[in-house]
């Protein structure tokens, strides 16, 4: 492969369908490792010989490198080329998969997932990178298959490695990690194109540090909500400095020549709406990821729980996975005809059918796999239209920092999701009989699910706000 820029024009269709699945592929890398250790977590205090505070750290360790990442490899890639930026994540992947696989320390397994986090901007990345090489139909198809990698992945990954987590150690699910980095990384290198940079700027470091510092008081605040309780002094405290160290970032923004991130691109209405709805969009797709295999699971001497191991627990949402792997064409047909809007809306009615149906049928196994299906599809659709709804609404030099900050809103819904279905399920416990005062009550899973199916129907709204004036870049993904 050289490192003469293609033009969009000049890509026949087999090479843009390679160029796609390569960088969906090296996405989908990055959505997997979330989900890579969330079957085991219960065991790992035990395996490792530290305590759950220390090993929740290697979920939020990683979340918290990905929200980061997203912005500031959105910015990077803007300044520098997205294939680069690419690669560089992927290294960072490969290096953290390595040492993930040598060692059972919690402080350098906690290390090497804030690695593997920042492979999660790849998706972004890879949105901007086809916005480059293709246009029209192409790049509408192209843009919902790499931005279902985020659903897909946070399902198959959970299936997979609830799977493994039977028959491997640890080591060896890191191990497995290093090898399909490995060949992530071959693929961008040899059949991805370089693209040149969209912009000339410097790096705004400050901006950098700030931003960081912010989201992870922020993000660390709503991760530990939950354990140590959301009236807490540490819980306030943490609150309270993301708000001040982000509020002064925002400011510093705005005034420099040079932001890591536009703020009054991204105050656009279309694009602050997308946003938000992007961050309900997460908050609704971890609801079913997080507790249906928790009720699956739940001895039957409970009452509703169908004493499952976590294997077919996986193997329950594993479906959802294969479902979202084939729809992204369908998705990209809706938006061709209807625009970005039309997907994400029947993306979400999808959404919130699957929870309502999971709020009054959730005692047989194929009633979760028929929601989660619903769910699973319509997170797909959800993600697949956000980053051309976006990309209809910036200029092309813009496009990389604001699939970033589209990306670090779908980090903020995740992580929230996870906070307060802990919560709930922490709170409302059964009072008597086998388990009480030890495991979720029945009603602390509809109550999640009526949360979501809420949340599911509030993404209907935003979109109908996220309205404006195209961007003359939108020019490239005509509907």
């Amino acid at each position: 492969m050289t490192e003469a820029t293609l033009n969009a024009p000049s890509l026949n269709e087999g090479r843009a369908r390679v160029i796609v699945g390569v960088i969906a592929f090296a996405g989908l890398m990055g959505t997997l490792m979330q989900s890579l250790i969330v079957p085991i977590l219960g065991e790992l205090p035990e395996l490792l010989d530290a305590s759950p505070t220390a090993t929740s750290w290697l979920v939020t360790g990683m979340l918290l490198s990905g929200a980061v990442s997203n912005v500031l490899f959105g910015r990077l890639g803007d300044m520098y080329g997205t294939r680069r930026m690419i690669i560089v994540c992927l290294s960072f992947l490969v290096v953290g998969s390595v040492l993930g696989s040598v060692t059972t320390n919690i402080g350098l397994l906690i290390v090497a997932r804030v690695l593997q986090g920042v492979t999660m901007a790849v998706i972004p990345l890879g949105v901007s990178a086809l916005g480059d090489l293709l246009v029209g139909d192409r790049l509408v198809k192209g843009i919902a298959l790499v931005s279902a990698m985020v659903g897909i992945g946070g399902s198959l990954g959970f299936a997979v490695a609830a799977a493994a987590a039977q028959v491997f150690p640890l080591p060896s699910l890191f191990a497995a990690s290093a090898v399909l980095a490995v060949v992530a990384l071959l693929g961008v290198v040899l059949f991805m194109p370089s693209i040149p940079a969209s912009a000339s700027a410097r790096i705004d470091v400050l901006g950098v540090f700030g931003l960081t510092f912010g989201l992870v008081a922020l993000l660390v605040a709503i991760s530990e909500g939950s354990t140590r309780g959301w009236s807490s002094p540490t819980t306030l405290g943490l609150f309270g400095i993301a708000i001040v160290v982000l509020v002064l970032w925002g400011a510093h923004q705005l005034h420099h020549r040079d932001p890591l991130i536009d703020l009054r691109t991204a105050g656009r209405r279309a694009v602050l709406f997308t946003n938000l709805a992007t961050i309900v969009v997460g908050f609704g797709m971890y609801g079913v990821i997080l507790a249906l295999p928790q009720l699956i699971q739940l001895p039957t001497e409970t009452g509703f729980g169908l004493g499952q191991p976590v294997i077919v627990a996986g193997l329950v949402v594993a479906p959802g996975a294969v479902a979202s792997l084939l729809v992204p064409s369908l998705a990209a047909r809706v938006t061709t005809r209807g625009g970005p809007k039309v997907t994400m809306t029947v993306g979400a009615l999808s959404m919130a059918i699957g929870y309502v149906a999971l709020i009054f049928a959730h005692s047989e196994i194929w009633q979760m796999i028929v929601a989660g299906i619903l769910i699973s599809v319509g997170v797909s659709f959800c993600f697949g239209a956000a980053p051309t709804l976006i990309m209809r609404n910036v200029s092309h030099a813009e496009t990389g920092q604001a699939n970033g900050l589209n990306n670090l809103a779908r980090s903020l819904g995740t992580s929230s999701s996870s906070a307060i279905t802990a919560a709930v399920l922490a709170s409302l416990t059964i009072t008597a009989g086998y388990g009480a005062e030890q495991v979720p009550a029945e009603s602390a899973f509809v109550t999640v699910f009526f949360i979501s199916a809420v949340a599911s129907l509030l993404i209907c709204i935003l979109v109908f706000f996220a309205t404006g004036k195209e961007a003359a870049s939108s020019t490239r993904t005509p509907a």
